[in-house]
């Protein structure tokens, strides 16, 4: 217990460094971001785009619950998961968890407009009052969604755009997301459920977030038994997750693997005309026993595009393995912590 509790508060930054108020100030806008889209773009909507921000969302639509309630549920996970999973989640997630709702109670009240309640932002056609919806007939009624105030009484209606909707959605939530997961820290919630998960299971983590909120994304057809509320809550999850990988991976670099009989080729290309290094390897071939080459080394998306359509001139027989690094540390790339 005592070295998870050390692990807990250890970091990397020093503290008030340049590097610490850059990464923690990520944090912070990070979840600013993720408060904002969360009250605009997934609330009144009724969207739950997986973790206990989704569940909350459909939590205010069926019982009125404030989705800043959702810090009884965001607590008690990230005990869990300390106590399950060790002190890798370090002091910058609880800072996550506790900054997103403080953004998210001060949205709350800041986005409702007495008399009109939470605005969505994007919308098609006009909004109508209540009197208006009640002369409608079925049929009409079923393309309205309610605006409602504070207890869950309804104010007027809209006309929502979903797919719009559910893109920047993806769009805002993948920015704030991305922003808090590149400063180290995690978005605690579900996450912790998917990572235990993970550990008792031993299924991919990756698999395991996407299975849990899909399952939460499906408690959206709770809600009035419509279908399109998962199908659009999951092509936001999608969105999302484009988003982050496009700025979190943005760095992603390629190992390969190169065997070839034309070594001097390969180390002329990756030396001189890219000015990178590598190693090679002796081996030999499990198929015609005969000795082998191989060469090792890593390169930027651009270098491996080079390498991957001169290869084929230096040697048409060469076998390559190329393999994505999410971080690679050392000369040439990323600083040594």
């Amino acid at each position: 217990m005592k070295q998870k509790f050390i692990d807990f508060f250890k970091g990397t930054e020093k503290p008030f460094s340049k590097e610490w108020v850059y990464v923690y100030s990520k944090i912070v806008i990070g979840c600013l971001i993720f408060a904002i889209a969360d009250l605009l773009f997934v609330v009144p909507y009724g969207m739950a785009p997986g973790g206990v921000y989704g569940l909350m969302s459909v939590f205010n639509n069926l019982w009125d619950w404030p989705v800043s309630a959702v810090i009884f549920m965001d607590l008690p996970l990230f005990i869990l998961g300390l106590i399950v999973l060790g002190g890798g989640f370090g002091i910058k997630t609880l800072l996550a968890v506790i900054v997103t709702w403080v953004f998210t109670y001060l949205a709350e009240h800041l986005f409702y407009i007495p008399q009109f309640g939470y605005i969505p932002l994007i919308h098609s056609g006009e909004f109508i009052g209540t009197d208006t919806f009640a002369g409608l007939s079925t049929q009409s009624q079923e393309v309205y969604l309610p605006v409602r105030d504070l207890t869950g009484g309804v104010l007027q209606y809209f006309k929502p755009d979903y797919l719009l909707n559910a893109i920047v959605g993806g769009l805002a939530y993948g920015v704030g997301i991305a922003m808090v997961f590149s400063a180290g820290a995690t978005s605690g919630g579900s996450d912790v459920i998917s990572m235990i998960a993970h550990k008792k299971l031993h299924m991919s983590l990756g698999s395991m977030v996407m299975i849990v909120d899909s399952l939460i994304a499906l408690t959206s057809f709770a809600i009035g038994g419509d279908i399109r509320l998962p199908i659009f809550s999951i092509i936001l999850i999608f969105v999302e997750s484009k988003v982050i990988d496009l700025v979190i991976d943005n760095k992603v670099n390629k190992t390969m693997l190169i065997i070839t009989d034309n070594v001097e080729g390969m180390k002329q290309l990756i030396l001189t005309d890219l000015e990178r290094s590598g190693t090679v390897f002796e081996g030999r071939g499990m198929y015609f026993d005969t000795q082998k080459k191989m060469i090792y080394t890593t390169v930027n998306k651009k270098e491996y595009n080079k390498i991957k359509y001169a290869a084929k001139k230096i040697d048409s027989k060469c076998f390559i393995t190329i393999i994505n690094n999410t971080e690679t540390l050392g000369e040439g790339f990323d600083e040594l912590p």
